[in-house]
């Protein structure tokens, strides 16, 4: 099966390299692709900004698209009782 989300893109950015405070070991940070999403709520439709990491690879392709749509292929993961993406 292959799961794709269309999406549109408002931002593209790479997080910041994070450093684990045990070990000392850094891990360098994922490009995100930055996007809003229509959520219904007790207080009507609101929009929330979420972020999708993304692979370097497909980052570089899309760094001219900013908002534009496209369809990119996904994974999920739960985290929290909510459903996430992440580009693959």
């Amino acid at each position: 099966m292959k799961l794709l989300a269309e999406i549109k893109i408002d931002n593209l950015y790479k997080a910041k390299d994070f450093v684990d405070k045990k070990t000392g070991e850094t891990t360098e940070g994922k490009w995100k692709i930055q996007t809003f999403q229509k959520v219904e709520s007790e207080q009507g439709e609101q929009m929330k900004l979420i972020d999708i990491s993304i692979p370097d690879e497909l980052a570089i392709s899309l760094e001219k698209k900013k908002g534009e749509v496209v369809t990119i292929p996904v994974a999920t993961y739960v985290s929290n009782g909510r459903v996430g993406f992440y580009g693959i």
